[in-house]
């Protein structure tokens, strides 16, 4: 027997299992639409650190709160509402990663080969010094709440015009506080 959305939903909300399993096997193929299109959207920009496995999970977390959150009486369909779940969470999902403290993980690298002794080569050659972080933090912490502010929102990827609008500063203020940061952090330029 053949059951709607709104049908499944109510026999969720009566502990149906068997409802439950019929809901997640039927929007698999969409959570996995949607995750492939993000993770390729990170794979063609050469971000590595997040599998299709990591967009997935997300997807299915996010169906099981979408499931539990839907009101049928505002007038949406389940599929659109989930859509927008997706959507949301993906997004929220690549902001937290392009944030400063996970930008390592993007650019990982799997090795391809095993230390066996001393005079193999040492992995911990090709990561990135992480001190750099530590350093950019500790100039954060001393300088002006609106230059912090402007350099963390420009690192955690907003366009200038963003800025500008949640800071209500220029864009003369954005270009002079991001040049003095990287003239004193001279070997530091991830913005």
């Amino acid at each position: 027997m053949k059951y709607n959305d709104y049908e499944l939903l109510d026999l969720i909300c009566d502990n149906d299992e068997v409802a439950y399993n019929i809901m997640i096997n039927k929007y698999k193929p969409v959570i996995y639409n949607k995750a492939l299109e993000y993770y390729n959207y990170l794979r063609s920009n050469n971000y590595e650190g997040l599998t299709l496995d990591d967009f997935l999970e997300e997807g299915l977390i996010t169906l099981n709160h979408a499931i539990k959150s839907f009101d049928s009486n505002k007038g949406s369909l389940f599929y659109s509402f989930l859509l927008v779940c997706l959507t949301s969470s993906f997004n929220l999902m690549l902001r937290k990663v392009f944030t400063i403290k996970n930008r390592p993980l993007l650019k990982y690298q799997e090795l391809e080969y095993e230390v066996k002794d001393s005079k193999g080569i040492d992995p911990y050659d090709y990561v990135d010094n992480l001190d750099i972080y530590d350093e950019l933090n500790n100039y954060l912490y001393n300088i002006g709440l609106i230059d912090s502010a402007i350099i963390e929102l420009r690192l955690n990827n907003f366009k200038y015009s963003e800025i500008m609008k949640l800071l209500d500063v220029s864009a003369s203020k954005i270009n002079r506080t991001i040049k003095t940061m990287r003239e004193r952090l001279s070997y530091i330029s991830p913005i």
